[in-house]
């Protein structure tokens, strides 16, 4: 996979190569647009981008394995949004015993999720 010429360098690179090295999966968790999916791509061998890909949505009804097939480490962005997924890859890993094989990108909520109501410190009452 041709990785991008602009990418830029960050913290969680050496970080995300070290897990990588001792772990058949990786989970890059965080706030949308905050570099998930160019952090993990800049590592990875292959990708299937959940969110955009109706034909990786289509195999995820047949049989979610079928996503897992590709040269590794191997991006699954947006895994949350195919949560069936979670069990697959980690039945894979225990099956292929070697690191390197995943990483999972994904924001915490899938982006159509209705989000919370902000919450407000309380207020004390007279005398609290």
């Amino acid at each position: 996979m041709p990785k991008a010429r602009n990418y830029r360098p960050r913290i969680a690179d050496r970080e995300l190569a070290d897990r990588l090295a001792s772990a058949g999966a990786v989970l890059l968790e965080g706030a949308r647009a905050c570099g998930k999916t160019e952090t993990g791509r800049h590592a990875s061998a292959s990708e299937v981008l959940l969110d955009v890909d109706q034909e990786a949505r289509e195999a995820l009804a047949v049989d979610p394995r079928l996503i897992l097939k590709g040269e590794t480490p191997r991006l699954i962005d947006e895994w949350q949004l195919a949560p069936v997924l979670w069990n697959h890859v980690r039945r894979t890993v225990d099956e292929r015993r070697a690191s390197q094989q995943f990483i999972l990108t994904g924001s915490p909520r899938p982006p159509a999720a209705p989000h919370p109501p902000p919450t407000r410190p309380a207020t004390p009452g007279p005398g609290g």
